[in-house]
C-alpha cells in the first residue's frame, strides 16, 4: 500500500532523508525537477517545439520549478520562468537552482503586482504552463497578489502541470479553501498527499502521477503514517488459487437478510453479488410476499420466506426463524431494502446479540442502529458497516457537510472507537479499520452514484468473507473490486448509463483480472 501523508509528515520525511540518510536537499530538488521534465517528455513527443512558461514561487516548490526549467531548456524547448517575487529573495537550494537556470540561458522574469499582465500575449500563445508556486506549504487561502497569480495560471486554458500539488490547495484537508490552480496533470513528489485523493480538491486535478525523488522508504518509518492507498497488487495478494478438488462447501454459505415490499430488488442485487464474488452458497431471507418473486429467479439463490408486517416489512415474528438460519453460516449481511418499519427495527435489535459469524451492515440496518446507538456494543468484533455520508451523519449525529469535510478523521475515529470496520462510501470510498488506520480506495467513478450500487458492494464483501477472507481484507478488496467493476463498465460504455445490474455483469471480468 502507498502511504498518504500530511504536509507535516512530508516535511519530517524530507528532513529524515536529509539529516538521517545524508541525502542533500539539493539532490532531492534535482530529482523532483528531473521527474517533472521526464513526465512532460513522455507526454509530448514534440516537447522541443513547445513554448513553456514556469511560474515559480520563492520556496522549495519554486526550486523544483527552476530545476525543471533547466532540464526542459536542455531538451530544446522555449522556456521562460516567471518568478513570483524577486531573485534577491531566494534562499538556499532554490536560489542555487535559480542561478543555475539563468547561467545556461533560461529567461527569468520577476513578477509583481505592477507587471503581472506584461506577459499575457506570450502566455496566450504558449503551449504548457507549469505551476511551481506554493506546493504543500499553503494552509490558508491565497490572497491579494498570490490569488491574482493563480488566476493568471488558469486564465488562458493551457495544459497546466502542477508540481507536487496545485497552488492554492491545502494538501491535507481535501477542501478547496480559496483560489486554486486547475491542472491537467499534477505530479505528486515522493508521496501522495490527502488532497491528491480526496474530493473536492482531487476534482481540480484531471490526472495525477506519483514521482519518485529518491527518498528511502525507511525515511517515513518514524512518522506513524495511518492513511494508505491500496493498489491492485495488494488486492491480488489476498487471494489464493482454488483447489481443483474443492466443492461448494469450501467457499462458505452466506445469509442475506434484506428486502421489503417494493424493495425486493435491493435484496436480489445483494444476493447475486454474494455469489458473483465467489461464495459457494447464498440464502436470501426476506418477507414472505417478496420471497414469492424470487422462487424462480435468480435461480442460483436459495430463498426463505419470513413473517412480515401488514406493510410487507420483516416482522418481529421472524426472530425465531432467523435464529435457526444463523446456524453454520460463514457470513451475514443485513439491511438492503429492509425499511425502517418499527417492527423491523426491533427485530434487528433482537437478533444482533445472537450473531456469531462475521457481519456486514448496510442501508436500513445502519438507520436502525442510528436510532439505538447502544446496539454498536452488541456487534461482533470487526463487523463491517457500509454507510454513505448521510447514513454516517445519522450514526455520529453531525451534519453530512461536516462528514464530507472530515472524511478521513471520521472514518478513523469511528472505527477505532467501536472496534469495527467502516466503509465510508463516496469519492473516494474510505475503509476505516479497528486500529484507527484508513485505506483510501482508488477505484470507482461518478456513474456508480446510482440506486442499488451499495447493495452490490454489500454482497461482494459478504461473498468474500464467506470464502474465508478476514473482514479487514474483505472490506478493502470488496470496495476495490466493486469500484473496478464500475470502471470497467465506464471504459466500455459510459458512466452515465451505468446501473447496478451492470456492476454484477462486470464482476466476472473484474475478478478475472485479480484472481490468481
Amino acid at each position: 500500500m502507498l502511504p498518504v501523508v500530511t504536509a507535516e509528515q512530508m516535511q519530517a520525511i524530507d528532513r529524515q532523508a536529509i539529516d538521517g540518510f545524508g541525502i542533500p536537499g539539493i539532490t532531492l530538488m534535482e530529482n523532483a525537477g528531473v521527474g517533472v521534465a521526464q513526465e512532460l517528455r513522455k507526454r509530448f513527443a514534440d516537447l522541443s517545439q513547445k513554448k513553456i512558461f514556469i511560474f515559480c514561487g520563492k520556496g522549495n516548490n519554486g526550486g523544483d520549478g527552476f530545476v525543471a526549467a533547466r532540464h526542459l531548456f536542455k531538451l530544446g524547448g522555449d522556456i521562460r520562468v516567471l518568478l513570483v517575487g524577486k531573485l534577491s529573495e531566494l534562499k538556499g537550494d532554490a536560489g542555487i537552482n535559480a542561478v543555475a537556470a539563468q547561467n545556461i540561458g533560461v529567461q527569468v522574469d520577476e513578477l509583481s503586482a505592477d507587471n503581472l499582465h506584461r506577459h499575457d500575449h506570450k502566455l496566450r500563445h504558449c503551449d504548457i504552463i507549469v505551476d511551481a508556486v506554493f506546493g504543500t506549504g499553503l494552509n490558508k487561502p491565497a490572497a491579494d497578489f498570490a490569488a491574482k497569480v493563480i488566476d493568471k495560471i488558469n486564465q488562458f486554458g493551457k495544459f497546466v502541470v502542477a508540481v507536487d500539488i496545485n497552488s492554492g490547495v491545502d494538501s491535507d484537508s481535501g477542501e478547496l479553501i480559496g483560489p486554486h490552480v486547475k491542472s491537467d496533470l499534477t505530479l505528486a513528489l515522493a508521496c501522495w498527499k490527502q488532497s491528491h485523493l480526496l474530493h473536492p480538491a482531487a476534482g481540480v486535478m484531471k490526472q495525477t502521477r506519483l514521482i519518485d525523488i529518491g527518498i528511502p522508504e525507511k525515511a517515513s518509518a518514524q512518522q506513524n503514517i495511518r492513511v494508505h492507498q491500496c493498489e491492485a497488487d495488494d488486492i491480488k495478494s489476498y487471494f489464493r488459487k482454488r483447489n481443483p478438488d474443492s466443492h461448494k462447501g469450501d467457499y462458505g454459505h452466506a445469509l442475506i437478510l434484506a428486502g421489503a415490499r417494493g424493495k425486493g430488488g435491493a435484496a436480489g442485487l445483494t444476493a447475486l453479488a454474494t455469489l458473483r464474488a465467489g461464495a459457494g452458497l447464498c440464502t436470501l431471507a426476506l418477507p414472505d410476499s417478496c420471497q414469492k418473486a424470487f422462487e424462480v429467479h435468480p435461480m442460483e439463490v436459495m430463498t426463505v420466506p419470513l413473517p412480515e408486517t401488514a406493510d410487507g416489512a420483516l416482522s418481529l415474528r421472524a426472530e425465531k426463524f432467523i435464529a435457526g438460519l444463523l446456524k453454520d453460516k460463514s457470513a451475514l449481511a443485513i439491511g438492503p431494502g429492509m425499511t425502517t418499519d418499527r417492527e423491523t427495527v426491533a427485530l434487528i435489535g433482537k437478533i444482533l446479540p445472537r450473531i456469531q459469524c462475521p457481519l456486514v451492515l448496510d442501508a436500513d440496518a445502519l438507520n436502525a442502529i442510528s436510532s439505538h446507538k447502544d446496539w454498536l456494543r452488541k456487534l461482533p468484533p470487526e463487523t463491517i458497516l457500509t454507510p454513505h455520508p448521510k447514513e454516517m451523519s445519522r450514526l455520529v449525529g453531525v451534519p453530512t457537510r461536516e462528514i464530507q469535510k472530515n472524511r478521513v478523521a471520521v472514518a478513523s475515529n469511528f472505527a477505532a472507537e467501536h472496534s469495527l470496520i467502516l466503509v465510508l462510501k463516496g469519492s473516494p470510498s474510505l475503509i476505516g479499520l479497528a486500529d484507527g488506520s484508513v485505506v483510501i480506495n482508488p477505484t470507482g467513478n461518478a456513474g456508480m452514484a446510482t440506486g442499488g450500487s451499495g447493495d452490490v458492494l454489500t454482497g461482494v464483501i459478504a461473498g468474500l468473507i464467506a470464502q474465508g477472507l478476514p473482514p479487514r481484507q474483505a472490506a478493502i478488496a470488496g470496495t476495490y473490486i466493486h469500484g473496478q467493476a464500475g470502471d470497467y463498465f465506464a471504459e466500455r460504455e459510459s458512466e452515465t448509463t451505468l446501473i447496478a445490474g451492470d456492476l454484477l455483469r462486470c464482476l466476472p471480468e473484474t475478478l478475472r483480472r485479480i484472481l490468481p
